[in-house]
């Protein structure tokens, strides 16, 4: 009688198992710690089974100082005799172990984490086929190829934001789980449920057929005569295949059914149909996690392909759904600069011809706007700043009147620009003085809408922002001193 806390699932016959359990395993001896090595052996040797031949020698295959065998598939056994002694655990939490140590390998697409990317370990390069990572900076996360970078110190395959990929996915993924689709995709399981119906008879007439093949056979070598041995060698010969034939499609039909998925049941159905119409609220609510949202991912999606095209903003997206079926889309992603868009020519002759018809730099920025022109970064209108930065490629801008021809500026004031000049400084280190309250301005409503700063500053006050300016090892502070 074997102990009942010290069972595993072994390889080799019953004289090798009553060794090994003769004391605690390594890590649950005292003052030892449990390594990841042995962590793996604990979760792959305690489902009380006792199995030959999960591995297969291949002389052929044998690399100087590595053993000549590999291991073979559980279908491959060649004996796997379940529940046969005291176990940890039942073999379908084993099988489930296994499946989870498979998705733990970085080779896969790994777990869930609690990062906020709903792709991480789905998401595949488009050009090179690579698994991409998935980086945070700043609270921001982006999807990047980073196998040649790594491993052949090239530069990066590709890398895109994650947001917009995301989103797409998000709108995706719930619109396949609305009520309209699941009540869809319910017909279309109906449907394959008939059809395994129909499988499962085909399954049933071939052990039928089988099994009387047997039963003619053993009929045959039981009316043979002892005296005729040879009839009956060749008869027991054919009973043998018989024999063999039935087990082998009797074993084919019980790996296929350990593959079908499970049959829905009514109660089921209903539950699904109820969650669906709560889904989109489930899916915003502040009580659910990221991994939550990525369980629900992944129970949909087998993987994600994306192609950035060239260094522009377009992306080619593909998503494989559990079922076989893949959805090809196209997205746009933030680029650093505006030359990067698709639409770069287009939009500075559209910009040019507006300049030309005479319009200023905010009115351009609202034509653009107003015509359905996107920016290159994450904001979704042009701004005066950005038509600068797009014409001047295109000619020169048109010209502005100054602050001071349109505001009339008191005694010893000051534009930012012209006291920027005065002092030899840049106009952003003013706007800190500003801010921190070192020198006195006050605002104006023109140049309309922007408007503008204007600073006083005489004699004695340029004096002492020079002095302020100049290098001294006399730390400022940094709200001026009470007079």
């Amino acid at each position: 009688m074997l102990p009942p806390d010290n069972v595993a699932i072994d390889h080799d016959p019953p004289r090798r198992w009553c060794a090994a359990v003769s004391r605690p395993p390594r890590h649950q001896r005292a003052g030892s710690t449990s390594a990841s090595s042995a962590s793996t052996t604990v979760l792959s040797n305690n489902a009380g089974a006792y199995v030959y031949g999960r591995r297969s020698k291949e002389p052929r295959a044998k690399l100087p100082g590595h053993p000549a065998t590999r291991r073979r598939d559980a279908q491959a056994w060649a004996v796997c005799l379940r529940d046969k002694i005291p176990a940890y655990i039942s073999w379908e939490q084993y099988e489930q172990n296994q499946r989870q140590l498979e998705l733990n390998d970085n080779a896969t697409r790994g777990v869930p984490r609690e990062g906020a990317t709903l792709l991480a370990g789905l998401v595949l390069c488009g050009r090179c086929g690579h698994r991409m990572q998935v980086s945070y900076n700043g609270g921001y996360a982006r999807y990047a190829c980073v196998y040649d970078a790594r491993h052949f110190a090239t530069p990066l395959c590709q890398s895109l934001a994650a947001r917009p990929v995301d989103e797409v996915v998000e709108a995706l993924v719930l619109r396949a789980l609305a009520p309209s689709a699941l009540e869809l995709s319910l017909a279309v399981a109906s449907d394959l449920e008939q059809e395994r119906a129909r499988e499962e008879k085909l399954w049933q007439q071939r052990l039928e057929r089988a099994h009387y093949d047997v039963e003619r056979a053993r009929r045959q070598y039981d009316a043979v005569e002892p005296e005729n041995r040879l009839v009956a060698r060749t008869l027991e010969r054919a009973l043998e295949e018989r024999l063999g034939a039935e087990q082998k499609l009797r074993e084919q039909y019980h790996r296929v059914c350990a593959t079908r998925p499970v049959t829905l049941t009514d109660a089921e159905r209903s539950a699904i149909r109820a969650l669906a119409t709560e889904l989109p609220k489930l899916w915003n609510s502040p009580t659910t996690t990221n991994e939550q949202r990525k369980d629900v991912v992944r129970q949909l999606l087998d993987e994600a392909r994306v192609t950035v095209e060239g260094e522009s903003e377009r992306v080619e997206l593909t998503l494989r759904w559990a079922g076989g079926h893949e959805t090809t889309t196209t997205l746009t992603r933030p680029v650093a600069k505006l030359s990067q868009l698709s639409y770069h020519d287009d939009l500075t002759r559209r910009a040019a011809q507006l300049q030309r018809d005479g319009e200023s730099l905010q009115q351009i920025a609202d034509s653009l706007n107003a015509e359905g022109w996107r920016p290159a970064k994450q904001c979704e209108t042009f701004s005066r700043s950005m038509v600068r930065g797009l014409l001047p490629s295109h000619g020169t801008t048109p010209p502005q009147r100054s602050i001071m021809e349109r505001v009339k500026l008191k005694t010893n004031e000051w534009t930012m620009q012209a006291l920027a000049a005065r002092l030899h400084m840049p106009r952003v280190t003013l706007h800190c003085w500003r801010k921190r309250g070192w020198i006195r301005a006050r605002w104006v409503p023109i140049p309309r809408p922007v408007g503008a700063w204007i600073i006083w500053a005489d004699d004695e006050e340029l004096e002492r922002l020079a002095a302020r300016r100049r290098p001294s090892r006399k730390r400022w502070p940094r709200r001026p001193q009470a007079a």
